[in-house]
């Protein structure tokens, strides 16, 4: 064997080694992505739950609102009225 077949043994062995590194490397991406894809499912999971505590908060308080309209609207009104007799007094001080 000459120089030019120690050199496709040693080329043979570096391509080898390359390929060897680079399955290592998309192995290691890939199980990089699955843990990302498992912590956006968490988060995701996350937000929907707090998504629908959210509107279950609001629908609640729109009922409130609606049920009690008119008291609300009698309350505003006082609310208003207390509020300008106060101004109403301090301008008078």
């Amino acid at each position: 064997m000459g120089p030019g077949g120690i050199a496709v043994i040693i080329l043979a062995i570096a391509v080898v080694i390359i390929a060897i590194a680079i399955a290592y490397a998309i192995v290691k991406v890939g199980r990089l992505i699955d843990e990302i894809q498992e912590s956006v499912k968490s988060v995701n999971k996350i937000t929907h739950n707090a998504e629908e505590i959210t509107s279950k908060i609001s629908n609640a308080v729109n009922g409130l609102f609606e049920k009690n309209s008119s008291l609300l609207k009698l309350l505003t009104g006082v609310a208003t009225t207390v509020i300008s007799r106060k101004r109403g007094s301090k301008e008078h001080d």
